[in-house]
């Protein structure tokens, strides 16, 4: 015999007699369980976007998991999107989502500041390397004279010996500069491939003792006088003692990365990064969980992002067949809906989802090319309700009273992410706005749920660090149970 739905999920029912039959999480023994009987029929839980920040929503999902909330609709954007989708697969169970956020960090998701360097560089070194190679064999007194090329043992035909050296060291460079300016996008999927969550402190001391042995080997070349590309060495040396400078941790590193992101060209691409890298990494989460979770509409999933072709928000969803109702208010919105039926479109979905324009490259879902929703909708309210929802729990990873103010001087990324920060906040005032009648904060119990900090969270969108991710996991689950109780979802705890 089936056993009776939740109405809240359509779920098997969680009752006191359900709940005693096995071990209630420790969270749930501390803070209390849903309140019974339970009031809503269709309850969405809205994930927004946020970036390094949406580590916060995995403390909510903690929260939610000890309580026994399952939505019945799951909607996210950008990092949002991506915890919705690896959530769903793991049957909501949250350990190993928090567990891979605190091993995150920005190479895990394909911010490798090495890849732009490669193309910078990539270009500079073989305009250099041409440079080099013309003004070495200019500056030698047996250039242009065939008649000076004496023997072996004149001077000045040893130090022509050394100039043809350099010049062929600096060719060769060069020639290695065009084909890294060339082929940067292979090599960073290349690294992504190879790198996974590797720890970047064995690649720093690679890098230091690569150094060593180089300062080595230039001090014997000097001590023995024989011929080598000393300028070209001495240059790999320098750009190497850069290279580890601006990957260990102090002010020197923030000075290096605050001067390039100042200095930074113009890379002629669609962003700064390709998605492999998040793509492989939302690949390697879903399975551990069960990927055919991701379609089937037994949970209704929804996704945004921003189609680049034509404009309009995609409503990517996880059932077939939506309600005529339902595609006509996300047309109302300026947006379409997208059926996904297989669960590599859905991760398609949430990469796109998270392709944080300028930063990312855009990503294509069934051929057309979308960019981060977050953008212009940071949290698919609308769509949520549009679906039927009765009552909404909202994880925001800022404060819904205003946006924090500027501070210092920032950089590039920290101008973009403060624009982005604006937009998001005055969008989410527009969606609570046009709420049904009746919705609210208010209430026992209420409609509309919101987890949210006190204050704005420390940190930024690309600063994956683990320690970080740890701290912003306890932030996210203290404001979960904190909401929870303000809108009167919880309950006493049925005895055991």
């Amino acid at each position: 015999m089936r056993p009776p739905a939740d109405l809240a999920t359509g779920n098997p029912l969680v009752t006191p007699r359900s709940l005693g039959s096995r071990p209630v999480p420790a969270a749930g023994r501390e803070r209390g369980a849903l309140r019974r009987p339970w009031p809503f029929r269709r309850v969405a839980v809205v994930l927004s976007g946020g970036g390094a920040l949406a580590a916060y929503e995995v403390g909510a999902l903690n929260v939610l998991e000890a309580v026994g909330l399952r939505p019945a609709i799951l909607a996210g954007v950008s990092a949002g999107a991506i915890n919705a989708v690896v959530w769903l697969s793991l049957g909501f169970r949250t350990e190993p989502l928090a567990r891979t956020w605190k091993s995150l960090r920005p190479s895990s998701v394909g911010v490798r500041w090495v890849t732009l360097a490669l193309r910078a560089a990539g270009g500079f070194v073989a305009a250099l390397a041409a440079l080099e190679a013309i003004l070495t064999l200019a500056g030698s007194p047996e250039v242009g004279l065939l008649g000076r090329l004496r023997g072996a043992q004149n001077p000045a035909a040893l130090q022509l010996y050394s100039a043809l050296v350099e010049s062929a060291a600096w060719a060769a460079a060069g020639l290695g500069g065009l084909l890294v300016a060339r082929f940067s996008h292979e090599l960073e999927d290349a690294v992504a491939r190879v790198a996974g969550l590797a720890d970047p402190e064995r690649w720093r001391r690679w890098l230091g003792w690569g150094l060593g042995v180089g300062v080595a080997a230039y001090g014997a070349v000097l001590a023995l006088g024989v011929a080598w590309p000393r300028r070209l060495h001495a240059s790999l040396l320098l750009a190497g003692a850069l290279a580890w400078l601006a990957n260990r941790p102090g002010r020197g590193r923030s000075w290096l990365r605050n001067l390039f992101l100042r200095l930074m060209p113009e890379t002629g691409g669609k962003g700064l990064w390709r998605g492999t890298a998040r793509r492989r990494l939302i690949e390697r989460m879903v399975a551990g969980g069960d990927a055919a979770r991701l379609v089937g509409g037994d949970v209704h999933l929804i996704m945004s992002a921003c189609a680049l072709d034509n404009g309009r928000m995609s409503y990517f969803i996880n059932w077939r067949e939506p309600s005529p109702e339902f595609r006509d208010r996300i047309d109302q919105a300026l947006g379409e809906v997208v059926v996904l039926e297989q669960p590599r479109d859905v991760i398609d979905a949430a990469v796109a989802s998270s392709a944080v324009p300028l930063v990312f490259e855009p990503a294509q879902v069934l051929g057309r090319e979308h960019l981060d929703g977050g953008v212009f909708s940071n949290q698919p309210l609308r769509a949520a309700v549009a679906d039927g929802a009765d009552a909404v729990l909202m994880v925001l990873v800022s404060p819904s009273s205003g946006p924090r103010a500027p501070s210092g001087q920032p950089n590039l990324v920290e101008v973009g992410a403060r624009l982005q920060e604006l937009a998001n906040w005055r969008d989410l005032q527009t969606e609570l706005r046009q709420l049904p009648a009746g919705w609210s904060r208010q209430g026992d119990p209420a409609r509309v749920c919101v987890v949210e900090p006190e204050s704005a969270l420390s940190g930024t969108l690309l600063g994956f660090d683990p320690e970080h991710a740890t701290e912003l996991i306890r932030l996210g689950e203290e404001d979960a149970w904190r909401a929870l109780e303000k809108a009167g979802w919880l309950g006493d705890l049925p005895a055991l």
